[in-house]
């Protein structure tokens, strides 16, 4: 164990057309859909991820878009998967830890 290993905090992301999953320390975390329901109005409002985006989906109001950020495995829209990955890493800390990882 070195000296730094007490601030750092490792995380693995699997990316998936219909599914992410978060592991860390070993274990599933997160396993959401890979959908994000955004404001037409503001794109960089989100509204809801996974399994709330995906209750929204194409059930909501016109002024909510929901985006499934990869097609066949490939990252179709960046924006939405990042929107989507930030919020999923907050996920993991509900409470913004003292040190947590860069985008948290």
């Amino acid at each position: 164990m070195g000296l730094f290993n007490f601030f750092t905090q490792e995380i693995a992301i699997d990316l998936g057309t219909a599914n992410t999953l978060i592991i860390h320390n070993d274990e599933i975390v997160v396993n959401e859909p890979s959908i994000v329901a955004l404001d037409r109005n503001n794109p960089k409002n989100i509204l809801a991820v996974g399994k709330k985006a995906l209750m929204m989906h194409e059930k909501t109001h016109e002024s909510i878009r929901t985006v499934r950020p990869l097609k066949d495995g490939v990252i179709a829209d960046f924006n939405a998967a990042e929107l989507m990955i930030r919020e999923m890493i907050k996920l993991i800390y509900p409470k913004k830890p003292l040190f947590a990882p860069a985008g948290a």
